[in-house]
């Protein structure tokens, strides 16, 4: 009878064992299922930062997945205030960082506030990806990865924008509130030597001077240019001034392509009540720089762009030399103005 008893449990541990070792390979075998699922993942993430960004529940607008899916070396982005510029350019290290391990991406903001700005969207979408490499290094000046990446974060002086040597990666942010020599002296030398080195420059327009309107407004195919600006344009009324829809969308996008420029309208800018909320406060001209993206000229202004373009132009005509016989002629100096 023990005997009996003795073979029947030694039965059931063996089909028990079969049952432990049947659940364990079904496991293992899921979890490598599981496995290669993510490395073919990850491997569509390297390639397209538009899936990447995605599968972090962050959906973007048309023209910013036209930014991070664009395999331009050179971005210039004009964007309306709030449109969402700084955001996306956000994931674009955030990216590079993971997919390139040891790669140095580098952004320089206008002010030392916007570059703690920018440090906090970066930080947001690295917190939005599980799989993303330990921060083991988190300074003031930026983010350094257990893969070896680095992400620098700084103020756009002179001091600090100098003695990095071919980034991966540079962002300009609020480019039209960076200096000049900044932008020549300390960022162009970066990518000397260096032809994969990606540079995007993005801004709102601050008058008709700088880098910035300089490279937006010249006729080359090296930068991909984008504008993004409110559906609205201020118009006077009888009433006074207030806002009116701009051209359709279809209109305005071909308009631009023709300046071989990717335009759209913001979504973000579509509330008409806020909008014209804001051009009361803001007035004509600062609403035409800050939601249509518009380089105007400041209201304090002596003379306008033109007139100072015609005061240096070679159209100029000279100042004829006044003789002790020729009688003065007052009005050569309104020549200059003409």
């Amino acid at each position: 009878m023990q005997s009996r008893i003795s073979k029947t449990q030694k039965k059931i541990w063996s089909f028990e064992d079969y049952i432990t070792s049947l659940s364990n390979q079904l496991e293992q075998g899921l979890i490598e299922r599981q496995r290669q699922r993510q490395e073919e993942l990850e491997n569509v993430y390297r390639r397209d930062p538009v899936a990447y960004v995605k599968s972090l529940s962050f959906r973007p607008f048309d023209w910013q997945s036209q930014v991070l899916g664009s395999g331009k070396t050179r971005i210039i982005l004009n964007c309306s205030r709030q449109s969402g510029k700084s955001t996306i350019v956000s994931a674009m290290p955030c990216h590079t960082a993971k997919y390139v391990p040891g790669s140095l991406s580098l952004i320089i903001a206008a002010t030392e506030f916007q570059a703690r700005e920018d440090k906090g969207k970066v930080l947001s979408f690295m917190a939005m990806d599980p799989t993303y490499p330990e921060i083991v290094r988190n300074s003031d000046k930026g983010l350094e990865l257990s893969n070896g990446s680095r992400i620098v974060i700084v103020p756009g002086t002179d001091k600090s924008a100098r003695g990095y040597s071919c980034p991966n990666l540079v962002i300009l942010d609020e480019a039209s509130r960076i200096e000049d020599l900044i932008y020549t002296s300390g960022v162009r030398p970066m990518f000397t030597d260096n032809p994969t080195g990606r540079l995007v420059i993005l801004s709102t327009p601050n008058g008709q001077t700088g880098f910035f309107h300089s490279i937006f407004t010249r006729d080359d195919d090296v930068w991909l240019r984008i504008l993004v600006r409110s559906p609205w344009e201020p118009v006077m009324t009888g009433a006074g001034l207030s806002l009116a829809a701009y051209k359709p969308k279809e209109a305005f996008i071909d308009e631009q392509l023709q300046r071989k420029v990717f335009a759209d309208y913001s979504p973000r800018h579509n509330n008409y009540d806020e909008q014209n909320e804001n051009l009361t406060d803001m007035g004509r001209l600062l609403y035409l720089q800050e939601y249509c993206c518009e380089f105007v000229e400041t209201e304090d202004s002596v003379f306008t762009y033109e007139t100072i373009n015609k005061m240096f132009g070679t159209a100029a005509k000279p100042i004829e030399a006044v003789t002790k016989d020729a009688p003065a002629d007052t009005n050569n100096f309104g020549r200059f103005f003409k």
